[in-house]
């Protein structure tokens, strides 16, 4: 396997606008993506959504290459581990451990251990991209934790295990490593490519683990499959592609800490489309949140 190679020091303006530009909309997208899933919850468990959005997601990264054909180009060879693990890993791997281990913990935790994500990034990109990280983002990094941390407070109740928090951690790790791979190629493979044939054999995995769970499906009302679809092809498909792109022009610990903004952007939608008021101390820690990344996005 090739050594990764650190980004690069400088951006074009026009570049970096663009990046963030598609980050905000990769963040709108997963903000509603939460009420959505309360909603298909509703219907079906936790390990069939999970499928349903790999597949959805696959469907839609074959669709798109297939209709463009541009975009496809061989896999180096040394790329080919990598390349698998994008799709694999923020597929499958993300999806069954977070689905598992939401089950055995309470929304607090869960929220409070994804959180970490952006740290896991940044000390990956420190290691293995030679990333360094000013004074000011490692403080970003800490008040977005921090954040979401008081979000949680509002919903603190439930009961964890410590298999479940393991299981959660785990797919934070895994969703960690794949956005520094992901940085790795980025400036090497279309976005959508890129993420094309890890997700299709993450398919095939959740649809053999989802097989006894095939009935709850007929259980759908015509709005939940509408919702099950979008989370697939628009939830998961277009924010990774989405991630994959912004990368070219951003850091993978810039944009995993704008990724911390789903989480109180999350709350208003919820607020508007579910009527989940939220509480002082929920709007204390978005604003801590929003701090936090303000700090880490800003340039010097």
């Amino acid at each position: 396997m090739s050594t990764l190679a650190p980004p690069s020091p400088e951006v074009a303006p026009e570049a970096r606008r663009g990046a963030l530009l598609t980050m905000a909309l990769a963040v709108a997208v997963g903000s509603v993506s939460f009420t959505m899933i309360k909603l298909v919850l509703r219907d079906i468990s936790p390990l069939a959504l999970a499928a349903g959005r790999v597949v959805f997601s696959a469907s839609a990264f074959l669709m798109i290459v297939i209709a463009q054909p541009q975009r496809r180009r061989p896999i180096a060879r040394e790329d080919r581990v990598r390349v698998l693990f994008c799709g694999l890993g923020g597929s499958a791997g993300f999806h069954l451990l977070f689905s598992w281990g939401q089950d055995h913990v309470s929304v607090a935790v869960a929220a409070v251990v994804l959180a970490t994500m952006p740290a896991m990034v940044a000390l990956g990109e420190v290691i293995f991209m030679s990333h360094r990280l000013s004074a000011r983002q490692i403080a970003g990094l800490l008040l977005s934790l921090v954040g979401v941390a008081v979000i949680s407070l509002q919903s603190s109740g439930g009961r964890s295990t410590l298999l479940g928090i393991l299981a959660v951690a785990g797919a934070t790790v895994v969703w960690a490593a794949v956005t520094i791979t992901t940085r790795s190629l980025a400036d090497r493979y279309d976005p959508w490519w890129l993420n094309t044939p890890g997700t299709v054999l993450g398919a095939l995995v959740m649809i053999a683990l989802a097989l006894p769970h095939a009935r709850e499906y007929g259980h759908l009302a015509g709005p939940s499959w509408a919702y099950l679809i979008w989370l697939g092809m628009v939830g998961s498909a277009f924010i990774y592609a989405a991630l994959a792109h912004a990368m070219k022009s951003l850091s993978a610990t810039v944009t995993s800490s704008l990724s911390t903004l789903v989480t109180p952007v999350g709350v208003i939608v919820a607020w508007i489309g579910l009527g989940e008021r939220p509480g002082p101390i929920t709007v204390a820690g978005g604003t801590i949140a929003v701090l936090g990344v303000g700090l880490v996005t800003g340039r010097a």
